[in-house]
């Protein structure tokens, strides 16, 4: 049936594989839970190149990342026709997509090994918010004794901080959000970095007397 797979989906009852058929046309076929073959959910994806990487499902369509810088992620209705999409000046590109439960789209950047939180707007030409969930963000920048670091995203993290000279000063288990009690510190700059298997974030800090 598939010379190749690109991407899979679940509309929350058919499992939605895309990928190249006998012909390397893009098709995406339908399989119920138990893996036989139910029909065919699309065929025709005007404009969507031949490079393909995942497919995220949404009411009456579908989302697809590809390679192109200028727009990484298209959305389809069942018909073919073009009816949203993903600006590369918004994300640069995508690799891996999926589809929540509250209608956000989520996609992983090669880029920069980040993962967005997309709100995307049905219509051509509507740029979407992103949500970049892998940013750090501080309580209190410049701090003098403590500072609350948050960041999500992340799974198994380890957050390390360093002085300028490269030093690491702090080290622990991140879990999203961690309190660093300095009062023994040197003022001075800083950086934090969180880091799991997919990649890091890192942010600069300033602390004071």
């Amino acid at each position: 049936m598939y010379s190749s797979v690109t991407g899979m989906a679940n509309d929350g009852t058919y499992l939605l594989v895309h990928g190249n058929d006998y012909y390397g046309d893009p098709v995406i076929q339908k399989f119920s839970s138990t893996g036989s073959t139910g029909s065919l959910y699309m065929d025709d994806f005007p404009g969507i190149g031949s490079t393909r990487y995942d497919t995220a499902w949404m009411s009456g369509g579908i989302w697809i990342a590809r390679d192109d810088p200028d727009s990484p992620i298209l959305g389809y209705d069942t018909t073919g026709l073009l009816v949203g999409y993903v600006d590369g000046s918004t994300v640069s590109a995508a690799m891996g997509l999926t589809m929540d439960g509250e209608g956000y789209l989520w996609a992983s950047n090669p880029d920069d090994d980040r993962i967005y939180q997309i709100e995307v707007l049905t219509g051509i030409g509507e740029l979407p918010e992103v949500r970049d969930h892998r940013e750090i963000t501080l309580s209190l920048n410049p701090f003098s004794s403590s500072v609350v670091i948050t960041a999500g995203g992340f799974a198994d993290a380890t957050l390390e901080i360093f002085d300028l000279a490269g030093r690491r000063v702090h080290e622990s288990v991140f879990t999203g959000v961690h309190t660093w009690n300095a009062p023994g510190v040197p003022a001075g700059t800083y950086f934090a970095v969180v880091r799991d298997r997919e990649g890091t974030s890192s942010a600069g800090l300033t602390r004071i007397d």
